[in-house]
């Protein structure tokens, strides 16, 4: 039976090469060569803005509350528009018609002269420049009434102005029969204010045709912001159903 060779030479040799590694002197770090390097220029950093420190409240007395931007009386809804004052309305329709009809009168006055004189002759020209004032009346005082309404933000109808115009004139007209019937004539300061009677009913036509437009206007929303209930027939499992559905 053979032996196997001793193997201490082996470790003997790896103690050896155990020592010599281990008193081997350690790398050192490499270094960054030093040159002549200038450091960075220092930046001063913005001083921010410290917020400002709340009030102190004194003792005793609670903070306000913030008041709202917008007052209650401004939010819509919150209380319908006051009405607008009409005597002012009225006032420039008035003024307007009777404006209208003088300068309405004059115009179509002079005209009828004119063309009196330039056809007919002098003789019957004053029976033109009568009709041509009459026109000019019976179309300026409507038209002034109507225009003052309107520059008033009045929402009147011309066809009611020119109506309520008519029956002014027709209030003037017997009004004047009657002043100077009984073989008598009236003073002239009555029959010249009689014919205040087409401005005063062409303003009333106007005010009428306003107050129309205006309710008008305000119905669909009184209906649309009031409660609706519309009956409601359903079936379920029980039987038949009847109900109401209402709307705010």
């Amino acid at each position: 039976m053979k032996r196997s060779p001793c193997p201490f030479p082996l470790v003997a040799l790896l103690l050896v090469s155990g020592l010599a590694s281990a008193q081997e002197a350690p790398a050192e770090p490499a270094t960054a060569p030093t040159g002549n390097l200038t450091p960075p220029p220092l930046v001063v950093a913005p001083e921010e803005d410290a917020p400002a420190p709340p009030e102190a409240t004194p003792r005793g007395e609670t903070p306000s509350e913030p008041h709202p931007s917008v007052t209650a009386g401004a939010l819509p809804s919150a209380r319908p528009p006051p009405a607008r004052d009409p005597v002012p309305r009225v006032g420039l329709e008035l003024l307007g018609g009777a404006a209208g009809g003088v300068v309405g009168a004059t115009v179509l006055g002079s005209f009828g002269y004119l063309l009196g004189s330039a056809t007919v002759g002098c003789d019957e020209c004053l029976v033109v420049a009568v009709a041509g004032t009459a026109a000019g009346a019976l179309i300026g005082i409507p038209v002034g009434t109507y225009g003052g309404g309107r520059l008033m933000k009045g929402r009147g109808r011309l066809g009611a102005t020119v109506a309520g115009s008519m029956v002014g004139w027709g209030a003037t007209l017997l009004g004047l029969s009657l002043a100077n019937s009984g073989g008598s004539d009236a003073p002239a300061a009555v029959n010249i204010a009689l014919f205040i009677l087409p401005v005063v009913g062409a303003s009333v036509g106007f005010e009428l045709s306003h107050a129309s437009a205006v309710q008008q206007e305000a119905a669909p929303q009184a209906r649309a912001s009031g409660v609706r209930l519309l009956p409601v027939a359903t079936y379920s499992e029980q039987g038949p159903r009847l109900a109401l559905l209402g709307s705010f």
